[in-house]
């Protein structure tokens, strides 16, 4: 398909509505990793096929360049790396060319962040691309729509100041999910729970009602024509519609324990819903369901502890299967392979260490927080090893991205590109 120009559709957008817009922009961006969790907002990453290297073989290293401190996640999007890092007393963007390194612009300002527990001082928060723009989120709550054109800053808004957001343990996580004209982000306090803004002016569109702010992100659910925001808030699932922010469900799902986080998105595999978190909450999964002419309802259909508990990182799907990391990343957690439909574990896997997952036709890969790439069979019947690769340092725990044969991670000091073997 031939793409489609970033006017063209919000054209589009304003003559077909939400969900037409979203349809298609799943399609033309295909190629594209521009958010968190990828095109589809679920780790999996589509449009090549991915070849393992043979034995004695690794994935080619095309570049690599230092990067500051922090834990945002790269993109990629026509042709460009984006990063949030920070350096110094200052936050950066920089647009890199994907296929050198080579950087083309940076933006900077002033951070201010000091973090609590000695934690690293730079973004948590992955950056969203659409519309000739990107969005960022700070961890001290300020938000930044920033031309990818030019570089220069559009319009910035502070959380803390506007919403009370709340600095949480370890600064403000949530990444911006941009949907059509809007800027939806996880804002938290005493006055909002999801806020929307405005993506060309940084205007505030609509609040909800607090269920106070996590670090898990909002993720776009579309059924049956309707269109929903849903998020993992600090107590509980919430969603919304998307248009008017109107809330459509809530369900109470929460740590008993203060000192506890909810860090994993919202999974959606079709019509249900995926959550889960360590603290002693546990795996749950809700079903979408819509009579015609009716309303629809978000049903519960298990809830379940000790069977895919996730730290920070959320799970993927294949034919009815969720793999990802059980328990605390401190802990020693272990990779499970779950059969999404009643919580069984099928198989799992130990001493891999905690990671990030992505997708990619019947392999997944994930790369651990020892720096490890590690690629295996999306196989429910047994823990299948297909490549095994060192290509950072340990003590990372950013995501990575996957687009149109290329993976581009980071860890604490170093952001490097691998090409990727790939069939046409």
């Amino acid at each position: 398909m031939k793409r489609v120009s970033e006017k063209l559709i919000a054209r589009l957008f304003s003559l077909f509505g939400i969900t037409g817009f979203f349809l298609g922009l799943t399609e033309v961006h295909a190629e594209n990793w521009s958010n968190w969790m990828g095109p589809r907002y679920d780790g999996s990453a589509g449009g090549f096929e991915l070849k393992v290297p043979g034995k004695n073989q690794e994935f080619k290293l095309l570049w690599q360049i230092p990067a500051g401190a922090g834990w945002s996640s790269p993109l990629i999007f026509d042709g460009s790396v984006y990063l949030h890092d920070r350096v110094g007393e200052k936050e950066f963007v920089h647009r890199l060319d994907a296929l050198t390194g080579k950087e083309k612009w940076n933006c900077s300002f002033i951070s201010g962040y000091r973090d609590d527990f000695g934690m690293s001082n730079g973004p948590r928060s992955t950056p969203a691309i659409a519309g000739g723009t990107i969005v960022t989120h700070g961890p001290q709550g300020m938000v930044r729509a920033i031309s990818i054109g030019e570089g220069t800053v559009i319009w910035t808004r502070d959380l803390k100041k506007d919403f009370s957001s709340p600095k949480g343990f370890f600064g403000r996580c949530s990444s911006p999910l941009i949907a059509g004209d809007q800027v939806i982000l996880d804002v938290g306090g005493s006055k909002a729970g999801l806020v929307s803004f405005s993506l060309l002016s940084g205007v505030t569109n609509w609040t909800s009602t607090p269920y106070g702010n996590d670090y898990a992100s909002p993720v776009p659910f579309f059924s049956n024509g309707d269109a929903h925001v849903l998020s993992f808030m600090r107590e509980g699932f919430l969603a919304l519609e998307m248009k008017n922010g109107s809330e459509r469900f809530f369900d109470t799902f929460r740590s008993p324990i203060d000192a506890s986080v909810n860090a994993a998105s919202p999974l959606v595999v079709g019509n249900r819903i995926f959550l889960s978190s360590c603290y002693e909450v546990g795996a749950g999964l809700w079903e979408y369901q819509k009579s015609p002419g009716g309303e629809g309802t978000f049903t519960p259909i298990w809830q379940k502890k000790e069977v895919l508990d996730c730290h920070y990182s959320t799970p993927v799907a294949h034919d009815g299967y969720l793999f990802g990391f059980h328990g605390r990343q401190e802990r020693g957690p272990v990779l499970r392979c779950v059969r999404l439909a009643d919580g069984l574990v099928k198989w799992e896997k130990s001493s891999l260490g905690s990671g990030n997952l992505v997708r990619m036709g019947d392999s997944i890969l994930t790369l651990n927080d020892r720096g490890e790439l590690i690629v295996f069979s999306a196989d429910s019947s047994s823990f299948k090893l297909l490549h095994r690769q060192q290509i950072l340092g340990t003590g990372g725990r950013s995501h990575f991205a996957v687009s149109n044969g290329l993976l581009v991670a980071r860890d604490k000091r170093r952001l490097v590109c691998l090409e990727l073997s790939v069939v046409p």
